[in-house]
């Protein structure tokens, strides 16, 4: 489909939601109109939610070129932003004590209370892996970088 077209058709259904025709719409209007998209049933809905504030830049209203540039990424690729404010859900669930790092420890309960039992062994090599600068603990950077290599991108 031709950029014309596609935009055309981008700013048809953006115009649906836009009811008061002000050129933006709410983030609640947007949500809902994006809550059945297929591209996002692998997303917790508080990764939308956040993805949709930072997406509207923290004003909760939404503008066509936003709309835009939600409609046309990759939601199957870790470049997408989704995927980074779903990881940081995750790390930030698993670092208990709130202190930015993932101790062997944490990250020992994280996989347990995932169901995930691994031996000491193989816990160790996983746990020098993401521990880049060896420093005994994980990073966000360290994790997320990790997961990139590991995803192959």
């Amino acid at each position: 489909m031709p950029q014309t077209t596609k935009d055309e058709y981008l700013q048809k259904k953006f115009d649906k939601i836009d009811k008061d025709n002000t050129g933006k719409i709410s983030a609640a209007d947007f949500r809902q109109a994006i809550l059945g998209d297929y591209r996002l049933e692998a997303f917790r809905t508080t990764t939308i939610d956040v993805y949709i504030t930072e997406l509207s830049n923290h004003t909760g209203r939404i503008t066509f070129e936003q709309f835009k540039k939600f409609m046309q990424a990759d939601t199957y690729t870790l470049k997408n932003s989704l995927f980074t404010i779903e990881f940081k859900q995750a790390f930030d669930e698993i670092d208990t004590n709130k202190d930015g790092f993932i101790s062997s420890q944490e990250a020992r309960q994280g996989l347990t209370l995932a169901g995930q039992h691994i031996s000491g062994l193989c816990f160790n090599q996983i746990i020098q892996m993401f521990d880049d600068d060896h420093d005994g603990q994980m990073s966000f950077e360290e994790f997320l970088n990790n997961i990139k290599i590991l995803w192959h991108e």
